[in-house]
């Protein structure tokens, strides 16, 4: 069930980026699904998430499945799409679903090792879901300015490198800063993953 990316892939993406290694990659092998209108990332980056368990076919995902994920979600022009209201749609999938604040650089990589993507809620956008998908460790501390977080971003079609992953890269610690949603919660996430992971 979980799924890694191949050297390929990794050395594709690395020359993307043009990152400086392909080096202590570890990246879940999960496919994008990119919003079709400016509030709806919660709701693009579930059927990412969802896709990958296999519980979303890839027919299923599409601009219908957006809008009725945004409708059950009460997504809307003000706060988006809050994490409650994701989660809710994922309990509906049967999936043990964990939603808290506060969130951890560590915690984001401990699952990814152990290929569960992490939603994070953060204020790329003035608030943005995206999923934690890959980390690149190549420092001792997030503080050396090493490290790099990957996001499947629901709106990378927006940034200025076009990626064929729809992938945000960052350095951990300006991410970290940036984990704070629109009206000052810091480290929001959600994760869900089938009850036989």
């Amino acid at each position: 069930m979980v799924k890694f990316s191949s050297q390929n892939k990794i050395k594709q993406i690395v020359e993307i980026y043009n990152l400086r290694s392909d080096q202590s990659i570890t990246l879940i092998d999960i496919n994008d699904y990119q919003q079709s209108t400016e509030i709806t990332c919660g709701p693009a980056a579930i059927m990412s998430l969802l896709n990958y368990y296999g519980l979303l076919d890839d027919l299923e995902v599409n601009k219908q499945t957006e809008f009725k994920f945004a409708n059950n979600a009460d997504t809307g022009n003000i706060y988006g799409t809050r994490a409650t209201k994701l989660a809710e749609i994922l309990n509906g999938y049967d999936l043990i679903v964990d939603i808290g604040t506060h969130g951890t650089i560590a915690q984001i990589e401990e699952n990814i090792r152990k290929g569960i993507p992490t939603l994070v809620n953060w204020f790329d956008w003035g608030g943005h879901w995206a999923l934690a998908v890959g980390y690149q460790k190549l420092g001792q501390t997030i503080e050396e300015d090493k490290d790099l977080i990957f996001l499947i971003d629901p709106a990378s079609q927006h940034t200025n490198i076009k990626s064929p992953y729809g992938l945000t890269i960052l350095n951990p610690n300006k991410f970290e800063k940036m984990w704070i949603d629109s009206e000052g919660v810091t480290g929001i996430y959600i994760t869900a993953r089938p009850k036989t992971l």
